[in-house]
């Protein structure tokens, strides 16, 4: 079962290799297209488990109703009913988040670090001798590992997190408003104050964690090149240079860590209110 949702994406397809966008949706997309047939399906997976959790808890508030008119014929009544409820709460609402975690772990996780890792080092081979010379090696390497990660990262948080939520917040909505219309107002307004402040701090996460990445290749290339010329650095080098030329870069690494980790912490504390 697994190696069938494994493949159903090909992350080492034929593709256009043109250069990739320097934008970043444009080139978020261009890692999408191999991924379009399922997409729609993981949305729609994810759009179950949303709407299955809220109405556990829309239903929650039946079956208190339902024991306020009395033990007396309570089952009798409503047996079938909560059958039903138990029915779907053991089996298939763990049917649906276990679709979903196939779709979002097995072909989303699986195949997109890879497919962009594979992309990214195709596009590097391409270059010339010169663009290798005038870089780390280490360097390199690092930022096609890392990139991996950070696309299949922001695709998997728009669809677990970030999708999951807004279809989540509006079916609460939706029940809530369908009792009272006033008592969605203060949903929506907590909802509008959460993005707004979301996405201030987000840009600034961004550009932190765009400097922090940055950093961390270039500790990661100059350790690499330390290793990589390891005879050189033992003829050549003079007393600590070349520890101190790495300590440098891992002082400048700390920094930039720590001013993303700030944020983080600032972004966390804040969405709590």
């Amino acid at each position: 079962m697994f190696r069938f949702f494994e493949n159903l994406v090909n992350p080492f397809a034929p593709f256009r290799e043109d250069t990739p966008p320097d934008r970043y949706w444009p080139y978020l997309r261009s890692q999408l297209g191999n991924f379009r047939r399922v997409l729609p399906v993981m949305m729609v997976s994810g759009m179950f488990v949303a709407v299955a959790e809220t109405a556990i808890i829309a239903y929650s508030g039946r079956v208190v109703d339902l024991l306020d008119t009395g033990a007396e014929g309570f089952w009798a009544a409503h047996g079938w009913e909560l059958a039903l409820a138990a029915l779907f709460v053991l089996l298939l609402r763990p049917l649906m988040i276990g679709l979903n975690s196939l779709f979002l772990e097995n072909v989303l996780v699986s195949n997109m670090q890879d497919q962009v890792r594979w992309r990214g080092h195709k596009h590097l081979l391409g270059q010339s001798m010169s663009f290798f010379q005038n870089d780390f090696a280490g360097r390199l390497s690092n930022r096609v590992m890392q990139l991996g990660p950070a696309v299949e990262d922001t695709v998997f948080m728009a669809l677990e997190a970030l999708w999951f939520s807004a279809t989540y917040v509006i079916a609460a909505g939706i029940i809530v408003a369908t009792m009272d219309p006033v008592l969605a107002i203060p949903l929506v307004l907590w909802v509008a104050g959460f993005i707004w402040y979301t996405w201030n701090v987000s840009t600034h996460v961004g550009a932190a964690s765009e400097k922090w990445t940055d950093a961390r290749s270039l500790v990661t290339g100059r350790i690499v090149d330390a290793y990589a010329n390891v005879e050189t650095v033992k003829l050549f080098g003079q007393g600590n240079t070349e520890e101190v030329y790495v300590q440098s870069a891992m002082r400048r690494h700390r920094a930039r860590l720590s001013r993303f980790l700030r944020l983080m912490t600032e972004m966390s504390a804040g969405r709590t209110f």
